[in-house]
C-alpha cells in the first residue's frame, strides 16, 4: 500500500502538485458525565374536547410531505413523508432515538428540569423538539422559515394542548436577542448543513442563550478541520429554503468554531448505546453540549 501511494505522490508531483497530510488541530472539547435517562412524552397526549381522530386525519391529509411521523393517544399515528426519503427519514423512531441520546443532557445542563425554563428553537420544522420540551415544562419559542411548517406545528400544538408553547415563521438570519429576547437554552438540530455559514450561525446561535447551546449536525465525516460545501435545493421541507451552497463542517471543524466565538465549554455527547440511527453510528453525525 505505501507503494502504491509513493507511486501516486511522484505522478502528481510530476504534474506540478505537492501532496501533504493535514495534521488533525487540537480542540477544546470536553469529557461529559452520564446523565440520567429520559424517555419522550409518546404517543403524544390529547387535550380533552379536542379533535376528534377524523378531524385529525383530516387536519394531517391537508399538509404533504411531513419530515417527523407523530403518534397521539388512542393509537391514531402518522409516518414521516419526505418527498426525497430515504432510510434515515423514513425511519419515524429516529426521533425518539435521538431524543434519548441528547435531551437528557439538555435537563441535567439546566439543573436537572426544564420547568420553568425558557428555550429557543431554530428551524423548529413541525415542532416535534418544541413540543417535547413544552410538555417537560419549557417555555418555548420555536421558528421556520417555511410557512407550511409552522402551520403544521401550531396543528400538533392545537392537537396536545400547549399554552407555554408559540410558533412563528422567521429566517435564522433574522433571529435577534432584541426582538426575541434570550433563552436558557438554545436548540441548534439539524440546521447547520443547510446554510452558507456555519460559522456565523453558530455566531447567532451564541447570542440567544444565557446558559446552553444544543447543536445536533450532519458532518463531513474526516479526522482534518474541513469544510465541505456542497449545491443544494429546496426540493424538500427538509433541504434549504433557497437553492444555494451549504457547508458540512467536520467534527474538528465544528469545534474550532465553537471555540472561536469564545464559548465556555465544548461536550461532545457520546453515544450510550447502538440503538440509534446508523448516520450517528458511523460519525455521519454527532450532537454537542455548550456552555456560554
Amino acid at each position: 500500500m505505501n507503494v502504491i501511494k509513493s507511486a501516486i505522490r511522484d505522478v502528481l508531483r510530476s504534474m506540478g502538485y505537492e501532496v501533504r497530510r493535514i495534521p488533525r488541530i487540537a480542540t477544546a472539547s470536553a469529557s461529559i458525565p452520564a446523565a440520567p435517562a429520559l424517555e419522550p412524552v409518546w404517543p403524544l397526549p390529547r387535550h380533552a374536547g379536542g379533535l376528534s381522530d377524523q378531524e385529525i386525519r383530516d387536519q394531517f391529509a391537508r399538509f404533504s410531505p411531513w419530515h417527523y411521523g407523530y403518534e397521539f393517544d388512542g393509537g391514531l399515528s402518522f409516518l414521516p413523508s419526505n418527498i426525497n426519503s430515504n432510510s434515515l427519514t423514513r425511519n419515524a423512531r429516529r426521533p425518539l432515538q435521538r431524543f434519548r441520546h441528547f435531551m437528557p443532557h439538555l435537563v441535567a445542563a439546566l439543573g436537572g428540569t426544564l420547568g420553568g425554563k425558557r428555550i429557543l428553537d431554530i428551524a423548529c420544522n413541525s415542532g416535534f423538539w418544541s413540543i417535547q420540551c413544552g410538555l417537560l415544562g419549557a417555555e418555548v419559542v420555536g421558528f421556520d422559515a417555511r410557512p407550511e411548517l409552522i402551520d403544521q406545528a401550531e396543528l400538533v400544538k392545537s392537537i396536545v394542548g400547549l399554552d407555554h408553547v408559540s410558533f412563528q415563521v422567521l429566517s435564522i438570519e433574522a433571529m435577534k436577542p432584541e426582538t426575541l429576547g434570550r433563552f436558557d437554552a438554545v436548540l441548534n438540530l439539524g440546521i447547520l448543513y443547510h446554510l452558507p455559514d456555519p460559522l456565523g450561525a453558530l455566531t447567532a446561535t451564541k447570542a440567544m442563550t444565557k446558559s446552553v447551546i444544543v447543536v445536533d449536525t450532519q458532518l463531513w465525516a474526516v479526522d482534518e478541520a474541513g469544510v465541505r460545501y456542497n449545491w443544494e435545493e429546496p426540493n424538500d421541507i427538509r433541504d434549504a429554503v433557497t437553492a444555494g451552497i451549504v457547508g458540512f463542517p467536520s467534527a474538528t471543524a465544528l469545534e474550532l468554531m465553537l471555540k472561536h466565538i469564545g464559548v465556555a465549554t465544548v461536550r461532545k455527547i457520546p453515544l450510550s448505546t447502538t440503538d440509534m440511527p446508523p448516520d450517528y453510528l458511523q460519525g455521519h453525525r454527532a450532537t454537542w453540549l455548550i456552555t456560554v
